[in-house]
Formats: C-alpha cells, structure tokens, sequence
C-alpha cells in the first residue's frame, strides 16, 4: 500500500504507509496527551552491539514492492526504496534524537569543514579511503561531483526528484587527493550537511539514461554494511545480506528481508509472526491488536511527518480561490479527531507546511486559509463565479462545480479522510467524487501525472525541515515537477524558499522559513492535517531500532537480544 511519500532533497524525506481507522473505532486505548513526545527524544531499545545476538533475520515489512531503486530519481523518493537503500549506500552524517548530525566515520574521516573562499561558502570533506564500491572501486570525489552535477539541474534530461542544495553549488573538485571533496557554493546553503545522500556511485550518475534507468528493477552496486542479494518478484520480496566486503562494523544480522506487505493485512502479519515490525501510523484498530501481541512492544516519538490534502493546481476548477475555499470548508480539526480517536496522540491541527507542533521553529501561520469557516468558502466560491442553482451543487456556465478525490485502495485513514471531505465540500456546494485506486499504482500512474483533483496522504520528513521540503512547493519547470504534486508556485515563492535555505543564522532561517510558510497557506496547494504518529509496533527482543523520530536508522547496529 503506498500513502505516502518521502520528501527529497535531503536524507531522510519519505513516504511511510499511512494505516488509520474512522472515527468508530472501538479501542479503549489510553486518553490522547495533549502533546506529542519532545523532538529530542526517541524510542528504539538501544542495546550495545556486544549484548546483541549475531546473525539471524529481521522480516522487514514493506507498503509497496519498488521498480525505481535510483532515490533521487522523480519516482524514486518513496519510503519502500528508502528502507532498502539506506542498508546498501553511504551517507555522510548520522542524526541523533533530537536531529543533531555527526559525521559517520564509515565514510568520512572526520568532520568536514566549512570556510569561506573568495567570499563564497566552501566544504570541504575528508573521505574515509577505507570506503569502497562493492565493485571494487573507491569511494572518491569523482562521485560526489558525478552527483552533483545530476542534480544541480543544468541537464534536463535527468529527471530528479529535487536540485535543492544542488543547483547551489557551482564547483565540485578534488583538493589534496582524491579522498579530499572540496565543495564550493555560489550562494549560501544552511543546510548542506543533508546532501550527497544516499550517496550514488558516478558510474550511474554519469549519463541520463544510466541515472534514469539504471536502476530500474535492478540495485547493481552498493557500499554498506548490507549487499543487494535478490529479488522475488512472485512474493514481491527484496532480500539484502551482510556484505563481508564492509570495512567498517560488520552488521549483526546476517540479512534482511523486505517482504511486501498490504496495509490492512500488517497487524495480523505482526501478531502471526511473518513480520518482525509494522508502522502502526493513526490507525487505532492496528494499535490495539498491536497492543494485544505477546512478546511485542509499541514504541512511540514524535517525528517530522504529516497528513495533508493536496489540491491539483492545474485541474479545470481548481484556481486558487476555489483551492482556498476547499480548504475553509474543511474542518480539519474534526479531521484529526477522527483520524485519530482512540490513539494516545494529540489530534492538534497542524499549521504549519515546515514544522511540525512539537519542533523548535512552530509557529501558526495558517491564517484565514486554514480557519474552519464554511460561510467565507462560500463567499470566495460566489466570487469567483459559481452560483447556486436549483440542485444541490454550484455552477457556473452551466456545468457543477465537480472535483474527484484520487486514494489508495485499502488505506482506511484515505478512506475516511474523503468522506469527511466529501461531507465538508457538500456544505458549501462541491460535489466530490471518491475514487479509490490500486495502491500500487497510486502515486505511478495518478498522483505524479497529475490525474487526480484532489488526494490525502503522508509526507515524511527529516532533520532539514525546508530544504526537505523545498521540492513540494518550488514553481515546476516545464515538465519536472519535482515534488510539487499540487503545480501550484511562483518566482516570488522560489525566491523565498532560496532566502530561508541560505541563512546561515539559525533564528533568521527559522523566521524566514515562516514567512514562506505564510505564502504557501494562501497558494493553497497544500493543506497539512496533523502531525502523523511515530508509533512502532516490534517484537520486545529488536534492538537499536523502533520509532525513530528525528534519528537515522544505523543498519548494522540492529539486531535482537539474546
């Protein structure tokens, strides 16, 4: 099942697969607190790795079985492919509770550092010569350059997910060696510790076609403490195993298996044992037969993720005061509250596209737009030309006023956000239509094309809350949309976005990252619900891994007690 997705640019935007459950739900679970858990906290049974069992196999449940394995690729930034390459590929920098990065030492040979060079920023990394393809070839700045200059978008045929940071850079080169990346940056970029990762070997960033279908359907090179072993397509399995080649701590389980898991069918998958862990997400019903599994434990954290409605900017009877007027008819209050009911989470609204309610930076900037008011919808709906007749629906020119709601099939949170939505936009004289899709083709074949008017699903974030999510909202160009699924943007608002990633002053970045957040409340294009539980269903024996929240996943640290 696939509801959600990963925002690129930066290391850990995803997508995770959205469970939820309707407003009926019969769990007794525990009040809702009236705060989600602090962002410098998480909860993942840390254990040393020296206590831990060696070898054995962790069953890993994936939403979605993926043909795209190239992250940076325009389909490839999807939870699904998230979870597998991060066991396979380098990255610079590890994250801890509260999203503070540290160098990680298996790549790097310390901190990188940061000047200024003829007035311009300049990074410069020292790379771990230990480090090396599982093709045998060193990992140098020839791939840190080969990166950048797919990204950076100077070349329109290779069709990247995102050139934030990227198409900041103006220089990529060797300095003392090749184990020494010197990066120089024609305009300051805050957050330049979330690129060049996951990292790609330049054998396949080289040339469009190599980053664009080099991994389709295949993972042809890696360099982690796990190696690509097999894919079942019939069981829609993807197999990873420790790669004895690894220079660095050997992984102590002896693989993983990813094991394509539909959405409704993951807790009896769990409490049957045929998965090892399962994203509860707002689902109630999924936390309670959680709940009820011998030998399991639920872990809980508050992470940079969120439910959202995403209107499409280039549908017929979609413009913007149509979209605001959508979004005041919808009680997203009364969203949450379902979503959530019977969950031990606050059903807060979040109002805000950058930061979640529990992260430093939050503040409310949803304005009018986000105000719960049917009457001003109704107001701008008659400005903007539609008229009440003698049905039910507005019209204008003589044709209703319309819209389709595209969902994954199966996915009850979808579900029951649409026909709250469908009973909203009634009020106000939108007749909307529900759609539900085969999952796996929800986002292939109608949200990324755009064949939708309206659709729900979760946005999963990281450590770098704008440049993370700058691809959402920057103006498409041409036909690279990057993530900007609602084709909603400006000059204006790209300006903006640029301000906010280039401020070195963490206050002055936060102020204007919710100046811009202000701008996209009134374009309208996207609409956040609430902040999405970080709830974990695993067995009590998993180490080092649960609910993460704003922490990476250190792969070859998972394994179970003894």
């Amino acid at each position: 099942m696939r509801s959600t997705r990963i925002g690129v640019g930066l290391t850990a935007a995803s997508l995770a697969v959205a469970l939820g459950a309707s407003a009926c739900s019969s769990s007794k679970a525990a009040p809702a607190p009236k705060s989600a858990p602090k962002a410098t906290v998480n909860d993942i049974n840390a254990v040393p790795r020296s206590e831990l069992k060696q070898g054995g196999t962790l069953t890993w449940p994936l939403d979605q079985f993926s043909t795209q394995w190239n992250y940076n690729e325009a389909d490839g930034p999807e939870q699904s492919t998230f979870d597998v390459v991060s066991a396979l590929l380098p990255g610079p920098f590890h994250f801890d509770a509260g999203g503070t990065p540290s160098a990680d030492t298996d790549y790097l040979a310390g901190e990188p550092t940061v000047t200024t060079v003829a007035g311009k920023q300049t990074v410069t990394y020292e790379l771990n010569p230990k480090a090396k393809w599982s093709d045998g070839t060193p990992i140098t700045e020839a791939d840190y350059a080969a990166q950048w200059k797919a990204l950076n978008g100077s070349n329109s045929a290779y069709n990247v997910a995102s050139t934030t940071g990227y198409a900041q850079i103006s220089n990529v080169a060797a300095g003392k060696s090749q184990y020494e990346v010197v990066v120089t940056f024609s305009s300051n970029f805050a957050d330049w510790k979330s690129l060049f990762s996951p990292l790609y070997p330049a054998s396949t960033n080289s040339t469009p076609e190599a980053f664009n279908k080099g991994w389709l359907s295949k993972i042809p090179v890696t360099a982690g403490p796990f190696k690509f072993d097999s894919f079942n397509a019939t069981d829609k399995t993807v197999t990873v195993v420790r790669d004895p080649n690894w220079w660095a701590d050997p992984a102590i389980l002896d693989k993983i298996v990813y094991k394509t898991v539909d959405t409704a069918a993951l807790p009896d998958a769990f409490a049957s044992g045929e998965i090892d862990w399962f994203d509860i997400g707002p689902s109630a019903s999924a936390y309670k037969k959680a709940v009820g599994v011998s030998g399991a434990k639920i872990r809980v954290a508050g992470g940079p993720n969120f439910r959202h409605l995403t209107m499409n900017g280039k549908s017929p009877n979609l413009d913007q005061n149509v979209r605001q007027a959508v979004a005041e008819a919808i009680d997203r209050g009364a969203i949450a509250k379902s979503d959530l009911a019977g969950l031990p989470w606050p059903d807060k609204p979040l109002n805000n596209h950058f930061f979640v309610n529990n992260q430093n930076g939050y503040q409310d900037n949803a304005g009018t737009v986000g105000k719960y008011d049917p009457t001003a919808a109704k107001a701008l709906l008659q400005q903007d030309g539609w008229t009440q007749g003698s049905g039910q629906y507005l019209t204008k020119n003589g044709k209703p006023l319309e819209l389709k709601i595209v969902i994954p099939d199966g996915v009850k949170v979808s579900a029951n956000e649409a026909t709250l939505i469908q009973h909203f936009l009634a009020q106000v004289g939108i007749k909307l239509d529900i759609d539900a899709v085969n999952s796996d083709d929800f986002f292939d074949k109608y949200v990324n094309p755009g064949q939708f008017d309206l659709t729900v699903f979760s946005w999963i974030g990281n450590d770098f809350p704008v440049s993370s999510n700058a691809s959402i909202y920057q103006n498409p160009q041409g036909t690279n949309i990057f993530q900007n699924f609602a084709r909603v943007g400006s000059a204006g608002l790209d300006a903006m976005l640029t301000k906010a990633q280039a401020d070195l002053d963490p206050k002055q970045a936060i102020a204007d990252a919710n100046a811009v957040d202000a701008q996209i409340w009134q374009e309208a294009g996207v609409i956040p619900f609430y902040q999405r539980p970080d709830f974990v269903a695993e067995k009590a024996t998993l180490a080092n891994f649960g609910a993460f929240g704003f922490a990476d996943r250190v792969y070859q640290n998972i394994g179970f007690t003894k």
